[in-house]
């Protein structure tokens, strides 16, 4: 019975008290923090820790062969490098356009 109770701790209930504990944070971050390059920076961590918990553990890729964790996390990882690529030209474009 030990082994039932230590498994569906592990499994169900650290998981929600770790996503629980970061949206405490992110409720705190938004009602104290002004304005700011800290608190979008804030919003996007904890953002990316709940999806790496939720995709973790309630998707079941932590217990899964870390070639299939390639698979999903390396077309992420090309998705920001495209949006960065487009973050960079469209800054250029602007100062070539408007001068600025």
């Amino acid at each position: 019975m030990a082994t039932t109770e230590h498994t569906l701790w592990h499994k169900v209930w650290y998981p929600f008290l770790i996503l629980f504990i970061i949206t405490v944070a992110e409720f705190i971050v938004a009602f104290t923090v002004p304005k700011g390059t800290f608190k979008t920076v804030a919003f996007v961590v904890m953002t990316l820790a709940k999806a790496f918990y939720i995709t973790a553990y309630f998707m079941h890729m932590k217990f899964e062969r870390v070639t299939l964790a390639y698979i999903i996390i390396s077309p992420l990882m090309l998705l920001l490098a495209l949006l960065a690529a487009l973050w960079y030209e469209s800054v250029k474009l602007f100062q070539l356009l408007f001068g600025g």
